[in-house]
């Protein structure tokens, strides 16, 4: 299938019946023979008939994928590559391409072809898997559309029967990796598919397992987590509590914006593979809901559809991102406008559609960096994954939509310098960007400038949500009150849903209230008297409100979330949350708020600004201040909440500070950005609110640390740090340096982290502040460890559990013991790491804490693996990884990946190694974990090595010493030593690449430093 690519782990095949690579087939016979048969659906391969052709090594078989993914069209040498090496290329790219072009013709004969600077591989129908994969799936999506679901569930069960491992595992280059997860990314939305069906078909007892380890794999899907509830459901398993959806942490009546929560469900019990195969998430479907009442503009709308849907010959002639920018004054429709054109051309986009609110006349217009982060998380991307530079986020998003048919809808847009970084670099992609703006710098293909309604639509609208009938009655008074609305959708909208709720009143008496809150209209389209206009219609509902009514749709304007929900509407109005709902749905009632989800409500930026005129006319700033104080401590307590059930026993988990009006819930509403923006923002208006503002960040801990998203907090972080130093307020200072120090230890910011750590040391040892000083020498420790400064670690790791056992804090020190298991064993002390291990594990126990429990097996698979007992260190690890995977923690599988990868080595077992190295790389990766995926590349190469495989030896380390280097890690001297061998001249008689590679004698690795538990999502 053109543009798409598949590439797989592909060892050096040896063995009975496999060809040796200078024994090719004749090339007539492999050029015509039918039985020759490719798969991409897994290792890439080549059969002719039973027969498996020899491939050659990795880069080899890397070329033969990118030609099998573009068969039967011409693969320009460039692109090759482009393909195996990116952006920095050797000197002799061009001429290793063409050699591996030629000893793949020398197996597979005149099927590859040179055409120019390209090659093109010829192939007949179903002689490649995935063509065959693809037809099974058609067929069987034919069979339910006639109404044979048996079938069609057969159909596609038949089909993904034919995918064999992971697609190209192992083979290198930007291209495999970009391919391998869109392969991915298909499987699992057939596989969805064929659940679904089994669920039509009533097979609920055998889906339920299956599906609970598919949503541990992917938290966030939140179709896989209704097809669970559904299951358990109709099972009679439902039991309580339905499945968490991903977008509100488990309650979806939390304090702000519902995020993805990091742990869900769990994976079923016994499951082994410690490794996973990686799946990546359905094609993202972001689209916001169309307004019912949506009228007209039939013209325009389908301008839009034609120019960003072309038709086949249009489309193949394309060679950009095709855009289209739709402007004109706030409240006209652009947005619902937009919306409904993209929701039509959902088909034309089958991989996806992304969107985005850029808030361009707000005071925070939205950052195109963390817009790309929200777009590379919903294209499947792990949150620790997404890069902290906005450009190396831009070029991933670019990558990642690469030959995808995804729809980009940018909703108010500031300026063109806003929209560009978000702009697809694929032709097969396409973007609708509305603004207030002209935004003359976009490269749009059609523009159009909306205005306000024509007559005959905005009656109609107004009908649509007023009543027809009534408008029919009154023709003249539904005219008129057209023109007071100066024809514009929104302010129709709430003077139809005015009218809606006052079905006995005349239109003609609504208009005469018009005239009296504002001069008559004198203009249309956008003039003064057009914003006349929409103001007296909103002041007539506001004005309709009763007093705590309207003091909270005035206070909803104060916080910079997007979204709040009705939890968090109480605690800023001061109110339980029954009379805040019921205040709530008054609003909106009257058309002044939406309600996008049950129980969360958003203001249109038009009436966000009115509310705010509103709020500073009648609120003093000591109100509006109180209010957003009351919506920190709301937020806190909801994040300690959530840190208790993260950490059980922890003595932070306690109430530090002024109680919550009513008992916090458990659970924190998971939008992590939108809480650390409550806290700077309450900070900023009341200073002395940086107490509760660094505990609220504090208790963030368990958050950033299970989703790795400690990059977003440095910024705020410091922040708040030089208001708590400016103040004197050291318990602040040394709370929220903590968080500061974390975050850039967890960055690979080692020296600052050193510098904000000792600042954060000093100022809770000031003020005796044990609880959190325990975990700050903790960290502290973690730093000297990543600079391989044992001897400092272990004496803060003993410090640590001292403090910790003076002050009670248990959990800190069970978290010091499992982590100093590292330091002891290099310091030549391994009964006391044994020891340390089995406390830790003992103590987790205790108190039920399966994270802490995974990490002390993790320590004492480390301690076995020191004493050379590679059966027992390969035990445990796989003991821990099963055990964080059931309980929601799926970073355990790298982590222990990476040393079980050791212990094989060590063991004298380099095949064994080199597999589950391969399967380290791709669990490190899967969870965005740079220091694991570096040493991991580090030891399959080493293992790759001592098997023998010289070239994917070479190229794996030489990855490793790359990211080595990046992150400053020590380890970086190991692989660069093993790297020099493998590259060093062969002697002479050397027959080149026809002859099998010697085994390099290479010293057995150091064993990597244990990772972290509370930093077990290291850059």
């Amino acid at each position: 299938m053109a543009g798409t690519s598949c590439w797989v782990q592909g060892s050096y095949a040896r063995g009975v019946g496999v060809h040796p690579v200078n024994e090719a087939l004749p090339a007539a016979s492999a050029a015509a023979d039918p039985a020759v048969s490719f798969s991409l659906l897994g290792p890439v391969r080549a059969h002719h008939g039973a027969l498996a052709l020899p491939l050659g090594p990795p880069q080899q078989r890397a070329v033969l994928a990118m030609l099998l993914c573009r068969h039967n069209t011409v693969v320009g040498t460039a692109e090759l590559v482009d393909g195996l090496w990116g952006e920095a290329p050797p000197h002799t790219a061009v001429g290793t391409v063409r050699s591996y072009v030629y000893r793949l013709r020398r197996i597979l004969g005149d099927r590859i072809a040179t055409h120019g600077q390209g090659y093109r591989l010829r192939l007949g129908h179903g002689e490649l898997d995935l063509c065959r994969f693809e037809d099974l799936v058609a067929e069987a999506r034919g069979a339910a559309a006639g109404g044979d679901p048996a079938a069609a569930r057969d159909g596609l069960a038949e089909g993904l029967g034919m995918w064999h491992g992971t697609p190209l595992a192992g083979l290198p280059g930007p291209q495999a990796r970009i391919q391998r997860e869109r392969l991915a990314e298909l499987r699992l939305s057939v596989l969805v598919e064929r659940i679904e069906l089994d669920v039509l078909l009533g097979r609920h007892a055998s889906l339920a397992g299956e599906l609970t380890g598919l949503c541990a794999e992917h938290p966030r899907n939140d179709r896989l987590r209704a097809l669970l509830d559904t299951v358990r459901e109709r099972s009679g398993r439902g039991g309580g509590a339905r499945t968490a959806p991903s977008g509100t942490g488990g309650d979806p009546t939390a304090g702000l914006p519902p995020g993805p929560a990091p742990r869900t469900a769990a994976p079923p019990p016994g499951a082994s593979d410690s490794g996973g195969t990686r799946t990546a998430s359905p094609p993202p479907a972001q689209l916001p809901y169309v307004p019912a009442d949506f009228t007209g503009r039939t013209g325009v709308e389908q301008a839009i559809v034609d120019a960003l849907a072309p038709g086949p010959a249009a489309a193949a002639a394309l060679r950009s991102v095709a855009i289209s920018a739709v402007g004109g004054i706030g409240g006209v429709g652009k947005t619902t406008l937009a919306v409904h054109a993209a929701q039509r051309l959902r088909d034309h986009f089958p991989d996806g559609q992304l969107y985005a609110n850029l808030r361009g006349v707000r005071e925070d217009p939205a950052e195109p960096g963390a817009v790309l982060a929200s777009f590379l998380r919903a294209l499947g991307v792990a949150d620790a994954a997404v890069p902290d530079d906005a450009e190396e986020r831009a070029g991933l998003y670019r990558s990642r939509l690469a030959g995808r048919r995804v729809l980009v809808v940018l909703d108010d847009a500031r300026d063109t310098a806003q929209v560009e970084p978000l702009l697809p670099g694929s032709p097969t992609c396409a973007v609708l960007v509305t603004s207030r703006h002209t935004l003359p710098g976009l490269p749009a293909s059609l523009r159009i400038r909306l205005d306000v309604l024509p007559d005959a639509e905005a009656l109609a609208m107004l009908g649509r949500i007023a009543g027809e009938a009534r408008v029919a009655a009154e023709p003249d008074a539904a005219l008129a009150l057209v023109g007071r609305c100066g024809a514009l959708p929104l302010a129709l909208r709430l003077a139809g849903s005015r009218l809606a709720t006052r079905p006995a009143w005349a239109l003609a008496d609504y208009v005469r209230l018009l005239d009296g809150a504002r001069p008559a209209l004198l203009g249309r389209a956008g003039g003064q008297g057009d914003a006349d206009g929409v103001e007296a219609c909103f002041r007539l509902s506001y004005d309709l409100l009763d007093p705590a009514q309207a003091r909270l749709f005035r206070i909803l304007s104060l916080p910079r979330a997007a979204t709040l929900d009705t939890a968090g509407a109480a605690a800023l109005a001061g109110t339980d949350e029954a009379e805040a709902e019921e205040h709530l749905e008054r609003i909106a009632a009257l058309g002044l708020l939406e309600s996008p989800a049950p129980g969360v409500h958003r203001l249109h930026d038009l009436l966000r600004e009115f509310a705010a005129a509103r709020s500073r006319e009648d609120d003093t700033p000591a109100d509006r201040a109180a209010a957003l104080l009351r919506l920190l401590v709301h937020v806190r307590e909801r994040a300690r909440a959530a840190y208790a059930a993260e950490r059980p026993g922890h003595p932070l988990a306690a109430p530090a500070g002024p109680p919550a009006a009513a008992p916090a819930p458990a659970g924190l509403p998971f939008d992590h950005a939108s809480v650390l923006a409550v806290a700077v923002q309450a900070v900023e208006a009341v200073p002395e609110a940086v107490g509760p503002a660094a505990d609220t960040v504090l208790a963030l801990d368990p958050l950033l640390d299970g989703s790795f998203l400690w990059g977003v907090l440095v910024s705020p972080a410091r922040g708040i740090l030089g208001t708590a130093q400016a103040r004197g307020d050291v318990r602040a200072a040394g709370r929220i340096g903590h968080m500061l120090g974390a975050a850039l230890m967890r960055l690979g910011r080692l020296d600052e982290a050193d510098r904000a750590l000792r600042d954060a040391d000093c100022a809770a040892r000031a003020c005796g502040d044990d609880i959190v000083r325990t975990e700050i020498l903790t960290t502290r420790a973690l730093v000297r460890q990543a600079l391989a400064d044992w001897e400092a670690a272990e004496a803060l790791y003993r410090e640590a559990v001292a403090t910790g056992t003076r002050c009670g804090n248990g959990w800190g020190v069970g978290h010091a013991r499992s982590n100093s298991v590292g330091a002891l064993l290099r310091s030549g002390r391994a009964a006391d790491a044994d020891a340390a291990a089995r406390a830790a594990r003992d103590a987790a126990r205790a108190r039920g804490d399966r994270y802490a429990e995974a990490h002390a097996l993790y320590s004492q698979g480390i301690v076995a693996r020191h004493a050379g007992r590679t059966e027992e260190a390969v035990a445990r690890h796989r003991e821990s990884a099963e055990l964080g995977l059931r309980h929601g923690y799926p970073v355990y599988a790298a982590m222990n990946l990476v040393s079980q990868t050791a212990a094989l080595l060590a063991g004298d077992r380099a095949p064994d190694a080199a597999e589950c190295g391969e399967r380290a790389v791709e669990a490190a990766r899967r969870v965005g974990w740079r220091a694991a995926e570096a040493r991991a590349l580090r030891l399959l190469g080493t293992a790759l090595a001592a098997a023998g495989d010289r070239e994917a030896a070479a190229a794996r380390l030489d990855e490793a010493v790359r990211l080595l280097d990046a992150l400053a890690l020590p380890e970086a001297a190991d692989a660069r030593a093993v790297l020099a061998a493998l590259t060093a001249p062969e002697p002479a008689g050397a027959t080149g690449p026809a002859q099998a590679p010697a085994a390099v004698p290479a010293p057995v690795p150091p064993a990597p430093p244990p990772f972290p538990q509370s930093g077990a999502r290291n850059p």
